[in-house]
């Protein structure tokens, strides 16, 4: 069987949660060697991070260069569809339905990560849900990410709840040889990572901080690796609640320095008020760091027994949940062993097996004597 998948994640991305999942599924489609095409030799990338090919102009500052990019990949993929050397197409975003008028009948998976853009409507203005319901009307199968957003896609998009598969992603904890310059981190410290704007959540936080005791607070720190400089809104907020010389941010940050942030931090907070799947929540445990969450969207379902939890518009909850991790050695070491052992149930290779079953699934469709082959059920298993 044979996959093409589009430039767009690749093409609008240096690195994310969107290409990462994408590449994961591409290093491990081991099942059959022409599972994965990537449009051949004629993909450019603004770096290689997750891909082996081409770099366009690299090290080179070029204006509106990801637009140049984005022109010429657009152009490749195009191209490939054309040619038709496919069985099945799986674009790596939603956000440009160029493909429908050139995929004849040929089966359409899309993977839907999230519906932040439909609940949160007030946050973009500028998205046409239309087009998402047009490409959801005609895929023949759609992977959500976890069991909350299926069940927000079947609640706000006309999709048959038996076209719709949950897909987990998975997690694996590597060694990297380019580590980048160690990072000037406090002694002690919680972590965010990511960006911290709208739905993120960020200002609970500041304000649940204002809010821990003195035996909480002493010598605490906050590091926030990515999401760009602080905002000025963000600074005023620091400067009210006590924070503003207590508060750094590292970013962008490499894999091994975000490992390492997450290795030392005292506890991994995140307060936003929904999320797709939670992928830093994986990345929190394989690295040994106590997790606080917000009570909402998926992460009960991702993270079950293994954090802690508080309503996402309560900083004084946030603030109490935070005092007893900080205080509580025996506590951090439980959260710490029960993310380890939740971690057994969310394996790249077993996100790659099920999505290889959704693509036969969808190539059943197309050709109805084929014969059927039933998606895996998302049973824990552990694959060294």
């Amino acid at each position: 069987m044979r996959v093409l998948y589009d430039h767009q994640a690749f093409s609008l991305q240096d690195f994310g949660g969107v290409s990462r999942y994408h590449h994961e599924l591409l290093c491990h489609a081991t099942w059959q060697s022409e599972l994965a095409v990537v449009l051949s030799n004629n993909l450019y990338l603004r770096d290689r991070k997750y891909s082996n090919h081409r770099t366009f102009l690299p090290n080179v500052p070029l204006p509106a260069r990801w637009r140049v990019i984005k022109h010429f990949n657009h152009r490749a993929s195009v191209q490939a569809l054309r040619r038709g050397a496919f069985d099945v197409f799986h674009p790596t975003l939603t956000d440009d339905p160029y493909f429908l008028d050139l995929l004849d009948e040929r089966p359409l998976v899309i993977t839907l990560h999230d519906m932040i853009p439909a609940l949160f409507p007030q946050y973009y203005t500028d998205r046409d849900g239309q087009t998402l319901e047009h490409i959801v009307r005609r895929a023949n199968r759609v992977i959500t990410v976890s069991e909350n957003t299926r069940a927000d896609v079947l609640r706000l998009l006309p999709v048959a709840p038996e076209r719709v598969c949950v897909v987990h992603h998975g997690y694996a904890d590597r060694e990297y040889t380019t580590a980048g310059p160690a990072l000037p981190v406090p002694e002690r410290y919680v972590l965010f990572t990511g960006s911290r704007a709208l739905y993120k959540n960020f200002g609970c936080l500041l304000e649940a901080l204002a809010l821990l005791p003195p035996a909480a607070a002493a010598g605490l720190h906050l590091v926030c690796a990515g999401g760009g400089p602080f905002t000025a809104a963000e600074q005023e907020l620091l400067h009210l609640t006590g924070w503003a010389k207590r508060a750094h941010q590292f970013g962008p940050v490499t894999d091994a320095q975000l490992n390492q942030l997450y290795r030392h931090a005292l506890a991994f907070v995140f307060p936003s008020q929904y999320e797709g799947f939670g992928l830093p929540v994986l990345e929190a445990f394989g690295q040994q760091c106590p997790v606080l969450l917000s009570h909402a969207s998926c992460f009960p379902e991702i993270a079950q027994e293994a954090a802690l939890y508080h309503h996402p518009h309560e900083p004084a909850e946030l603030a109490q949940q935070l005092e007893r991790l900080l205080l509580d050695a025996t506590l951090r070491q439980d959260l710490i062993r029960m993310g380890q052992l939740r971690l057994l149930d969310f394996t790249w290779q077993q996100t790659a097996r099920r999505t290889r079953a959704v693509y036969e699934a969808a190539g059943q469709d197309a050709n109805p004597h084929l014969t059927p082959v039933p998606v895996v059920p998302p049973v824990p298993v552990l694959e060294l």
